[in-house]
């Protein structure tokens, strides 16, 4: 369903039109909708992202990409030998290796400030140094009619629920706003369920160790709490 059609959808239940229920309100409840729907967890499928990163030369840290979700963040890879980096808080990562004059090397930690991605030890001003960053972007919303809303297709419907409890609301049905609510909380939660069910096409690895055999690289534990 397209914006338009879950307006429409959502005038009809309630047997009015667009004087009665205008696009300038329902749009609100509708982006209203679909934020609170996205809320149900950060993790969606189809968000799923990678990133290709770079450290440029001379710079002191990568911008993170504008559509990441940075607390979704699952992994960060350095490309030169594929080891993962291991994220601490700012404040440990600048009390550890600012103070260090011999503290430039091979990355083996990163921290996150400002929207910026920093690699300790930090890399020397003259080399770059690539990575791939692992997680999940922001979804969008958009009101322009013939848009897709930005969510697996299951949940479309839910959207429109959702306005409707809002609109109920506005004219003091507390009954019926009642009712749509309950739908759109109960409709949502059976979706989510089966929309982020983990794949079972391959064995899961409980103890959160590698499948392949291979080699690691340890690091020490730091805190990521600032």
């Amino acid at each position: 369903m397209d914006v338009q059609e879950l307006r429409t959808f959502a005038r009809q239940q309630m047997d009015v039109d667009d004087r009665d229920l205008p696009d300038s309100i329902l749009n609100i409840y509708l982006q209203e909708a679909f934020d609170r729907t996205m809320l149900f967890t950060n993790q969606w499928p189809r968000n799923e992202t990678i990133w290709p990163l770079s450290r440029v030369v001379n710079a002191t840290s990568i911008t993170l990409p504008a559509d990441l979700n940075a607390p979704t963040i699952i992994s960060v890879v350095g490309l030169d030998d594929g080891f993962p980096l291991v994220q601490m808080s700012q404040e440990w990562a600048e009390s550890h290796f600012l103070i260090r004059s011999d503290a430039a090397g091979k990355p083996a930690y990163y921290s996150l400030w400002g929207g910026e991605m920093y690699l300790w030890p930090y890399v020397r001003a003259e080399d770059t140094y690539d990575l791939l960053l692992r997680g999940y972007r922001q979804p969008v919303w958009d009101n322009a009619a013939s848009t897709i809303p930005d969510l697996d297709p299951r949940l479309h419907a839910v959207l429109a629920y959702y306005a409707l409890a809002l609109a109920y609301a506005k004219e003091e049905d507390e009954v019926m706003e009642g009712i749509y609510m309950a739908r759109w909380q109960r409709d949502t939660a059976q979706a989510v369920k089966m929309i982020t069910e983990p794949n079972h096409s391959r064995p899961m690895v409980m103890h959160g160790g590698s499948p392949v055999g291979g080699y690691t690289r340890y690091v020490v534990n730091v805190p990521v709490g600032s």
